[in-house]
């Protein structure tokens, strides 16, 4: 039985067809949610969710979410068909680095996310969303920012640097200052696993991208592929938070 393959939509009732709309849009979120969350999403009681789950041919709701998150759909009702990213900008062990960095940051009492330009923006996003899973994070865009002071009397930090070349001086000189501190792990997300920012790092979640500049001096390259990355981590910490939490 396949959730996205199910043929029989029409036979739905009101209170099915609104539970299967919330799944559809909430996919990615849903094998993380209990039977409570879900039904509170959709705005229907907890045993239609239960009846919808048998009803699509499911026993049980943990064996429905197994499922949902093995399912890889070609295209959803409704999907743009345009792909601004195919999975083979990534490493094939990608997700395997994404997992071991996300239990880093998930145990971590600061996760700092650093970068300069468009880098900074992206770092800005992840350190927003990371703060909204609980986590203490915040970012640093300034590379003459003091962060060896601020973080002089912590430990268990995790420091994010995002480069796309993963070359930057200004990142690399920063970096420099924790590569031998035990207190500090450092994670990369570049598209050179080569580079100096992803030699320092302890993981390093890499992909590939083509350079593309304007008059030389204005980068256009495209922040796609890191963006999947980041998004990925932050669903994988929250997995891990979600976990965690459950067994403590």
């Amino acid at each position: 039985m396949a959730f996205f393959g199910y043929k029989d939509i029409d036979k739905l009732s009101g209170v099915d067809l609104a539970i299967y709309r919330f799944i559809v849009e909430h996919d990615e979120q849903i094998p993380y949610m209990r039977v409570r969350e879900l039904a509170r999403g959709a705005h229907v009681s907890n045993s239609s969710v239960m009846r919808f789950i048998r009803k699509i041919g499911y026993d049980s709701f943990p064996e429905f979410k197994v499922s949902l998150r093995s399912e890889t759909p070609i295209q959803k009702p409704d999907a743009p068909g345009i792909q601004f990213v195919q999975p083979s900008a990534f490493p094939a062990d990608i997700t395997k680095i994404i997992r071991l960095a996300a239990q880093l940051m998930v145990n971590a009492d600061n996760i700092v996310f650093v970068g300069i330009g468009a880098s900074a923006a992206l770092g800005e996003y992840a350190s927003r969303q990371t703060s909204s899973l609980g986590f203490n994070s915040y970012v640093v865009k300034d590379p003459f920012y003091p962060l060896l002071p601020q973080l002089r009397n912590t430990s268990n930090n995790v420091l994010v640097a995002v480069s796309v070349s993963g070359q930057t001086s200004e990142l690399v000189e920063m970096l420099n200052d924790f590569v031998n501190n035990p207190e500090v792990n450092i994670i990369s997300i570049t598209s050179n696993l080569e580079s100096t920012i992803a030699r320092m790092s302890r993981y390093a979640l890499t992909y590939r991208a083509t350079e593309e500049r304007m008059h030389q001096y204005y980068d256009l390259t495209s922040q796609v592929p890191c963006l999947y990355i980041i998004e990925a981590l932050l669903r994988e910490l929250r997995h891990q938070e979600v976990v965690q939490h459950r067994f403590e």
